[in-house]
């Protein structure tokens, strides 16, 4: 190697630089870094002033924010392409003594730009086949389709239908047939074989066959707003359930900017603490603030993981355990007026649908059972057959309702018919009652999060830089700045939890009103 040309070793410094220059830019910031170094040597050496000191301290840790790696594929890429170029490059530069040794440092590149080729190809194949991320409609399709109680809904509507149809069924005849021998104990008559038959039809008359249509009908109603009753109650729940899981990945991603940044300021302190800048008290205090910090960060990321157990158990087991969720901003459209909602409420909410038709329903099992002490009539045909001649007879049979007038069954059907009026009744003031409680919750939190957003959270921002700026320039102590990064953590917080719960009311208001999209989705996810 001491025959190479001073070339030779020129090239290897100048690659040695880059890739170090390379590496740096992956993991960092690196005239940052050195000028940190830089300035801890020279004060450590007493080269540098007081100014240059505080500058050290209070200017560049401050600004000595972790940096995530941006764009990584396209960052290998260009090292790629440098490195080839930096290859033909010394291929050029070498003469033609060590044109052996150039052909091996050559091969020795080649294969390592080839591994790590193929490390990028194996990261890609492996992020390609990782567990898709679900959407809040794909989760709301998995908890209609495998929800025990909405396929038990369906199954009484299909279950009620069936008695809908029996209810228009026509009475089948009844058919009677006999046969003997005819002998004689006196006198001349002959002896034979004798035979009868007889059919029956039972007429399905209008003032019963009505009412018991008309009962079976509303019936059907009941059933079918009992199912989109539970769907619609399904999809809420869902909603909630992943609003609840946006909030605390919200919180979490907070936490974690909390913990980072106090992490930076304790150990600026205990430099600062360590050159007997400050006194130990503001060192415990920044150690303080780093540890409620970490244990916050840890509480917020098990709170993410009981919000995701909730999730699956609201959808259903056939969401895997390591499941994962698209992050979806809250959209929150303003509402109309309360008394458009109320009137909503009264067209279009299932439950009162529901009540409504048990109401039909009860009133006319009432008619039909007032009906039924009317006579019921049958028609009736014969024929009697003997040895000597036969006989034809056609008639009525009339049922009249003499011992048992029907009194027991009207009285429980009345009672029945007053019941559902009262339950109507009931979950209308119920249904009016929640609806005005959870609209004036939505002014409430909606003016929270407008106070929030516009001024409360920007007014605690502009204090915190104001105290960074000012503590920077020693013109404000440690403390101050904590109380301010303080009160910014608070606002913040307030800000995420108004957005989430305004999220939830509005998901309460719309399970009321029984939104006309989620109806779609439902008749959509039936089909």
């Amino acid at each position: 190697m001491s025959d190479l040309p001073q070339s030779r070793y020129i090239c290897h410094k100048y690659d040695l630089i880059s890739v170090v220059h390379m590496g740096s830019s992956l993991l960092g910031h690196p005239s940052l870094l050195c000028r940190q170094f830089d300035l801890w040597v020279r004060y450590r050496s007493e080269l540098t002033s007081r100014q240059d000191h505080l500058n050290f301290i209070n200017g560049y840790l401050l600004n000595l924010q972790p940096q995530a790696l941006i764009y990584p594929l396209k960052t290998v890429l260009r090292s790629l392409i440098w490195g080839i170029s930096r290859i033909f490059v010394m291929t050029a530069r070498d003469n033609e003594e060590f044109y052996l040794f150039s052909k091996i440092e050559l091969m020795n590149r080649l294969k390592s730009l080839s591994m790590l080729a193929g490390c990028i190809l194996f990261a890609g194949s492996v992020g390609a086949q990782s567990q898709k991320a679900l959407t809040i409609n794909e989760l709301i399709g998995i908890a209609l389709e495998s929800s025990p109680q909405v396929l038990a809904a369906r199954d009484q509507s299909r279950a009620v239908k069936g008695q809908l149809s029996s209810a228009r069924a026509i009475p089948n005849p009844e058919f009677e047939l006999n046969t003997g021998q005819q002998k004689s104990a006196s006198g001349p008559l002959t002896t034979g074989n004798v035979s009868s038959w007889s059919v029956t039809q039972p007429l399905d008359m209008p003032y019963t066959r009505y009412p018991r249509v008309n009962a079976a009908e509303a019936n059907v109603r009941a059933a079918e707003a009992t199912r989109i009753a539970f769907e619609i109650e399904m999809i809420s729940r869902v909603q909630q359930r992943f609003y609840e899981l946006m909030r605390r990945e919200a919180e979490l991603k907070a936490a974690e900017e909390d913990l980072g940044l106090t992490k930076q300021i304790r150990d600026r302190m205990q430099i600062r603490y360590d050159v007997g800048e400050t006194a130990r008290f503001e060192l415990i205090r920044a150690q303080t603030e780093f540890l409620n910090a970490q244990i916050n960060a840890e509480s917020s990321k098990l709170r993410v993981e009981q919000a995701k157990g909730q999730l699956r158990q609201v959808v259903g087991h056939k969401l895997p355990t390591d499941y994962e969720v698209v992050a979806q901003p809250v959209k929150i459209e303003p509402l109309p007026s309360l008394p458009i909602l109320l009137s909503e409420l009264h067209a279009q909410s299932p439950e009162l649908q529901r009540a409504k038709a048990e109401v039909e329903a009860t009133e006319s099992k009432l008619s039909f059972e007032q009906n039924s002490r009317l006579p019921r009539l049958s028609i009736k045909a014969q024929q009697y057959n003997d040895p000597n001649f036969t006989d034809r007879l056609y008639g009525l049979v009339l049922s009249i309702p003499i011992w048992d007038f029907k009194g027991g069954q009207i009285a429980e059907a009345e009672a029945n018919a007053s019941k559902a009026k009262n339950q109507l009744n009931a979950q209308s003031q119920n249904l009016e009652q929640q609806l005005e409680t959870a609209y004036k919750l939505y002014q409430m939190t909606s003016y929270q999060v407008k106070v929030l957003d516009q001024e409360v959270v920007q007014l605690a921002s502009s204090a915190r830089r104001i105290a960074e700026v000012s503590y920077r320039y020693g013109e404000r102590g440690m403390l101050e700045y904590l109380d301010a990064q303080r009160t910014f953590r608070v606002a913040r917080n307030d800000l995420i939890k108004a957005r989430f719960d305004l999220a939830s009311v509005v998901t309460e208001i719309q399970r009321l009103r029984a939104t006309p999209e989620w109806i779609v989705k439902i008749e959509s996810g039936k089909q």
